[in-house]
C-alpha cells in the first residue's frame, strides 16, 4: 500500500476539499447493496416484522390475499431415486438443524412411499415436473423445482422437491439446492434481496449458502411459534408478533 504525504498547507486545504466533496457525493446517492444478515441484526422489531411478513406472505402490500402455511403434523421425506452416502448424510445433518429450530413439528427419514408426506425426487427435472403436474408456473424454473400443497386451513399436507444430478454435478451444488428448497418447503415461500447470507436471498444476490444464518434461524423458528397458526393474514400475524398469543 502506497501513501501520499501532504507537504504544504496548500495540500492540506485540498485534501479537505476533496474530502468534503467525497463526502457529499456519498450522502447524496442512496446505497441499497445486500447486507449480511449476521452483521444487521435487527435492531428494530418493526424489521423482523416486515421481512418475516415479506418471505412468508410475498407482496402483501397492496392486498391481504396471502396466508400463512405451515405444516402442523410431523414431514415425513421419503427419497425417491439413487442418493450418495455424502448427501444422504447432509439430508440427516440438515434435518436435525430443522428440528432444533422448530417445536412441535419435527422432520424425519421414512422407508417407504405409504409412511411419506414429502418426496425428495433424485432424477431429471422433467420427470419430476411430470410427476408433479399440479406444481404453478411460478415455481417451475430451468433447474430447479418444489411442490408444497395445503387444505383449506392452509396447513401443509404435502410436499416434494427435485434434485437433478445431470444439472448439480457436485455435492456441494446438491446440498445447496437440498437446503435451499427443503427451507422453502417448510412454508417459506417467498425471497428478499437483502441479506446475500440467507438461504431466502432473492436475485441477484444469491449465492451458494450451505449453513442458515442467524436471520434465517430467527425466520425458521418464528415461523413455527405456537402463536403463527396457518391461515392467517397480515393483520393477524401482526397481532400475534407484537402481543403473543
Amino acid at each position: 500500500m502506497s501513501y501520499r504525504w501532504l507537504d504544504s498547507l496548500d495540500d492540506v486545504i485540498e485534501a479537505k476539499k476533496l474530502s468534503q466533496l467525497l463526502l457529499l457525493l456519498l450522502l447524496a446517492v442512496p446505497i441499497t447493496l445486500a447486507h449480511s444478515s449476521d452483521k444487521y441484526q435487527y435492531e428494530y422489531f418493526e424489521s423482523q416484522l416486515g421481512y418475516f411478513k415479506e418471505l412468508t406472505l410475498g407482496q402483501y402490500a397492496d392486498n391481504n390475499d396471502q396466508r400463512i402455511w405451515k405444516w402442523v403434523n410431523d414431514i415425513s421425506i421419503f427419497v425417491k431415486g439413487d442418493i450418495s452416502t455424502l448427501l444422504s448424510r447432509d439430508l440427516d445433518s440438515l434435518i436435525s438443524e430443522i428440528n432444533h429450530m422448530i417445536s412441535p413439528v419435527q422432520l424425519r427419514r421414512v422407508g417407504s412411499e405409504e409412511q411419506a408426506n414429502y418426496f425428495i425426487f433424485l432424477g431429471t427435472v422433467t420427470n419430476y415436473l411430470n410427476s408433479e403436474p399440479l406444481i404453478p408456473p411460478e415455481l417451475r424454473s430451468k433447474d430447479t423445482a418444489y411442490f408444497i400443497d395445503a387444505n383449506s386451513d392452509y396447513e401443509i399436507i404435502t410436499g416434494s422437491m427435485n434434485i437433478d444430478p445431470t444439472i448439480f454435478k457436485t455435492n456441494l451444488h446438491k446440498k445447496f439446492v437440498l437446503r435451499d428448497l427443503l427451507s422453502k418447503s417448510l412454508g417459506i415461500s417467498f425471497e428478499s434481496p437483502q441479506y446475500a447470507d440467507s438461504v431466502f436471498a432473492a436475485p441477484p444476490f444469491k449465492k451458494l449458502t450451505i449453513k442458515y444464518s442467524t436471520f434465517d434461524k430467527t425466520i425458521i423458528s418464528k415461523l413455527y411459534n405456537e402463536c403463527v397458526k396457518a391461515g392467517m393474514d397480515k393483520f393477524q400475524l401482526d397481532h400475534a408478533l407484537l402481543n403473543g398469543c
